[in-house]
């Protein structure tokens, strides 16, 4: 479970990324615990960075070991012996030497640390995971560093998960610099081709010039993802600034699971609404601040029409556009298990709603 909001005050978009993390990998190790024997996280930056709680309670690493660490106690009280384990890099000497007290926290859980570059270490980690594991990476930079080519070989290693925080923000502002370092650096993040041509072309009729940056830059990495790590389904989750509407970076998940993908997409809408309530509550204290008053607003629906709920009744009506040109017409025939993971992967939804949307019923 996620812990206190108050802890992330000023960087509520953490705390939306640490709902998205947990809720899924909740899901994600009872249902791959029912397989495979060993379930492997693999944090390659791991931090802690700004944790306020003395059991990590507010980072990545410490989320997801805690939702493991439940997963295992549930499938023991089913009488099977699932083990848990978590490869965890960090570079920084300062964070690492604080890294190390989470053995202690977490002894239900096999934990391995490696000081360094999550880069140069990636050989090691891809030898050091198990062969029965079912691995689930995830890939949080500062910034966009990341060669992609030599990361490859874990991206590639059969039975894993990826979720890669793709900072879009810090990248559009420096997408179209020429400076050779962060051209080169752009490049190695980037392997999708085309996408400088594409970034500096107008955008079609009705998009805005900010959404057509965000689709160019966020669809090439979902490309290189796709492409570099042979992943059958890439969603990407928006996370947006605290106190303004506009994007900060994308969660971007990469699975070879229909039954992943389902997964992710729950989690996804749930992570997105959580977003909205604490983007809310960030707003009214700014807006506290800056006029010197308390109490503003007798609720956070008072400000403004909530944005998310307008953007999923888009969604749904995107997946129902999806689903009409996924079934063929009379006397031809599709099987329903061939259709809905298409229409999951093409709109933010969920198997529910996507049932819902062929029998004809409302999709809540």
């Amino acid at each position: 479970m996620i812990g206190d909001l108050g802890r992330y005050a000023g960087r509520e978009q953490a705390y939306v990324k640490h709902f998205l993390l947990g809720g899924y990998l909740e899901i994600f190790a009872h249902k791959i615990g029912s397989v495979y024997p060993e379930i492997a996280y693999v944090d390659g930056f791991s931090g802690p960075w700004q944790s306020t709680g003395e059991a990590f309670e507010d980072t990545s690493f410490g989320i997801a070991l805690a939702a493991l660490t439940r997963a295992k106690a549930t499938w023991k009280g089913l009488g099977r012996n699932l083990k848990v384990s978590a490869y965890l890099v960090e570079k920084s000497p300062t964070a690492y030497a604080n890294l190390q007290g989470v053995r202690t926290l977490f002894p239900d859980v096999e934990i391995k640390t490696y000081s360094g570059s999550f880069i140069d270490r990636a050989p090691e980690l891809l030898k050091d995971l198990p062969a029965q594991a079912f691995a689930f990476l995830f890939i949080d930079p500062k910034g966009w560093a990341v060669n992609m080519q030599r990361i490859t070989p874990l991206l590639k290693r059969p039975n894993s998960e990826v979720v890669f925080n793709f900072m879009f923000d810090f990248i559009n502002r420096f997408a179209e610099l020429q400076k050779p370092p962060v051209a080169a650096s752009l490049d190695r993040l980037l392997i999708a081709p085309g996408w400088r041509a594409q970034l500096a072309a107008p955008p079609t009729a009705g998009v805005s010039q900010a959404e057509h940056r965000k689709t160019v830059l966020v669809d090439a990495f979902a490309a290189t993802l796709r492409s570099l790590g042979g992943y059958t389904h890439v969603a990407e989750t928006t996370v947006l600034r605290p106190t303004q509407d506009r994007p900060l970076y994308s969660l971007v998940y990469g699975t070879r699971s229909v039954t992943g993908l389902e997964v992710f997409r729950d989690c996804q809408i749930k992570a997105l609404r959580a977003q909205s309530q604490v983007r809310g509550v960030a707003k009214l204290k700014a807006l506290a601040v800056a006029s010197h008053q308390n109490e503003l607003f007798g609720s956070v629906g008072d400000m403004t029409p909530d944005p998310t709920t307008n953007f999923l009744d888009g969604e749904r009506r995107a997946a129902g556009e999806v689903l009409l040109n996924l079934v063929p017409t009379a006397p031809g025939a599709i099987r329903w298990v061939e259709v809905w993971p298409q229409v999951l992967a093409r709109a933010i939804v969920t198997r529910a709603q996507a049932n819902a949307l062929a029998a004809g019923s409302p999709a809540s």
